[in-house]
């Protein structure tokens, strides 16, 4: 899956500097809406994500404008890890079941709590790529 189907926008993935154009613009607020929908992620579940508060989030999904740039440029990070995932164990339901227990990969940590900082995203996604190529998590 790619994070346009995720998000529900399209982006420059494959063009960097456009895609932080259009991060820095600010993604349409309807993209939380849609990767809520499609993670099936409890409010407080994604507020966390997104190091917001509840209330702050349900004013964003209730808005009809953009995005602050760098609540978008989180929202892509994580959106790219729930991709990832996606393409790593074959169906959405199979990465949302790998990213809400806990791995021992990461030291028994759920891999949803750890995407919610850059450190956290990383260590994540290097584990989803040995998991990809085929090496023991």
């Amino acid at each position: 899956m790619q994070t346009d189907t995720l998000l529900g926008t399209t982006l420059a993935d494959h063009e960097p500097l456009k895609l932080l154009e259009q991060l820095s613009a600010g993604l349409p607020a309807a993209t939380l809406r849609q990767f809520k929908r499609v993670t099936r992620l409890a409010d407080a579940d994604f507020a966390a994500l997104l190091q917001v508060s509840g209330r702050t989030l349900s004013r964003l999904k209730g808005g009809k404008s953009r995005l602050p740039a760098d609540l978008s440029d989180r929202l892509y990070s994580v959106a790219s890890v729930y991709a990832l995932a996606e393409n790593v164990f074959g169906s959405g339901d199979g990465a949302r079941t790998w990213l809400a227990e806990p791995q021992h990969g990461l030291g028994g940590r759920r891999p949803q709590d750890l995407v919610a900082t850059e450190y956290g995203r990383a260590q994540v996604s290097a584990l989803l790529r040995r998991i990809e190529h085929g090496f023991l998590a």
